[in-house]
């Protein structure tokens, strides 16, 4: 084995552990996309659902007055 094929395994094995890396830094970016898609419907659901503060008020008064049934 020469110098030669000692460069070309270390450059691969660095490759395979940046396409690794890679590929986790992906999913969480992935996960990141996913979290804001779902706080943004959830801003967009209670934007269409209550009015004003007073329909958000009663809406938290009933939610913890029956909190119980719930669980």
């Amino acid at each position: 084995m020469n110098v030669t094929d000692a460069v070309i395994s270390i450059i691969d094995r660095f490759q395979s552990l940046y396409e690794w890396f890679l590929k986790i830094f992906g999913r969480i970016v992935d996960l990141f996309e996913r979290f804001k898609e779902f706080i943004l419907s959830l801003v967009e659901y209670v934007l269409e659902t209550f009015d004003n503060e007073e329909d958000v008020q009663a809406f938290l008064k009933n939610y913890l007055d029956n909190e119980h049934s719930f669980i």
